[in-house]
């Protein structure tokens, strides 16, 4: 699945070129914009997160080229499609020259357009990142969320893989003193102040890089300029991190919000954590209530259990019938191992490898980013074919953006 966007200054050719694109099970995301080249330079933020430009080059002038080849140099991980109806020799050395990767001729016939998206599709999602993006929510304070949340992310960093944990926990935002000494130089209240600003070496330079793999963007230390994140923010912050992590973690706390819905609908997966008492199954019913108010299908929440206890007054059994759920994933307790590791601000795993909670988070990590299975050969038959009109003429698969 990719992100596309189709840009023309006129609504009828960009909602027709969108309705092809779009056709039968393709999957991708696909938005419209009707608008001129120079307005994407005014607003580069449109171009967050799109992996494809699918672009109405009917009036194109060397204006829009230069242009073009200015957004295509900033957005390294964009690829562009031009449709023309006279697609010149000219023209298409000028398309090349801007990083166009291919040259169609419009009107094209829809078929010819889909397999150019879907060559497209499976070269990007074949050499990229595809990050995972989960929320720990917890069901009543003190549940244990954000040891859990920032604990996880440097267990999946610890498999060879990238994690990212966003705070969103708007009580005082602590988690990156969980995993780490280092003070967070920015948090995610000073990014979104400063959300024109964003790009990579920005947030990189805001984040707190607990390991070479794992990196944590700090939780607003006041309240009152948590509530200066905005849904829009979150997602712009997303749609830039998503590619370069294996793994992102929302930790939402215990605030149902604006800001932590918008994260709950970007989840895979929701982990609602609570502990076996009644208190705590009452706030997981409540929380479960309303994930299905918000029409979350059953199978992205997946109740988490964390400190239990097999002799405790309350069994999984119970929980069960409270909840009408089975608990997904069970953490047990270690209150010593705990208790060390958030004194010491070193995570677990690095403190206690051994412990109960170490392997617990060790398990759901390698559940939720399993081993890859090792890419078939491709065919020669897929192969053949490939490229647009810029292969035909100059005898290269790919030109501009490779």
């Amino acid at each position: 699945m990719i992100d596309i966007l189709t840009i023309s200054s006129d609504p009828a050719q960009a909602s027709a070129i969108a309705r092809i694109v779009g056709a039968e099970d393709s999957h991708h995301r696909s938005k419209i914009a009707n608008a001129e080249l120079s307005d994407l330079c005014a607003h580069q933020e449109a171009l967050d997160g799109i992996d494809l430009l699918i672009l109405d080059g009917a009036r194109m002038t060397q204006q829009d080229f230069d242009t073009l080849a200015a957004l295509t140099a900033r957005h390294s991980g964009l690829t562009c499609v031009l449709l023309t109806p006279s697609p010149s020799a000219d023209l298409l050395i000028r398309a090349m020259r801007a990083g166009v990767r291919d040259v169609l001729q419009w009107p094209v016939a829809p078929q010819e357009l889909q397999h150019a998206v879907d060559r497209i599709a499976r070269k990007i999602t074949g050499t990229r990142r595809e990050g995972r993006v989960i929320s720990f929510v917890s069901c009543k304070g003190g549940s244990g969320t954000s040891f859990l949340a920032a604990n996880l992310g440097f267990a999946a960093s610890t498999t060879g893989k990238r994690a990212l944990l966003i705070d969103l926990n708007q009580q005082f935002g602590e988690a990156a003193f969980l995993v780490s000494e280092i003070t967070p130089p920015a948090t995610l209240a000073d990014v979104s102040a400063q959300i024109d600003r964003l790009d990579p070496a920005f947030l990189d330079a805001c984040l707190t890089h607990v390991s070479e793999d794992f990196d944590v963007l700090a939780g607003a230390a006041d309240p009152a300029r948590a509530k200066d994140i905005k849904p829009e923010h979150l997602q712009r912050i997303l749609n830039l991190v998503r590619h370069q992590y294996d793994l992102i973690i929302f930790d939402i706390g215990q605030s149902i919000s604006n800001v932590s819905i918008a994260a709950l609908d970007q989840s895979e997966c929701i982990f609602p954590v609570l502990q076996l008492s009644l208190p705590y199954l009452r706030g997981g019913h409540r929380l479960l209530e309303i994930f299905r108010s918000l029409g979350y299908r059953g199978d992205k929440v997946r109740v988490l259990v964390n400190r239990y206890e097999k002799k405790g007054p309350v069994g999984l059994a119970e929980l069960e019938k409270a909840l009408g759920q089975r608990a997904a994933s069970v953490i047990p307790e270690d209150r010593a191992s705990v208790s060390a590791s958030i004194n010491q601000g070193v995570p677990i795993l690095r403190l206690t490898r051994s412990s109960g909670v170490a392997k617990g988070l060790n398990e759901l990590a390698r559940s939720l980013l399993p081993a890859p299975v090792p890419a078939s050969v491709s065919s020669p038959a897929l192969a053949q074919g490939r490229g647009g009109r810029l292969q035909k003429i100059f005898g290269k698969p790919t030109l501009g953006r490779a």
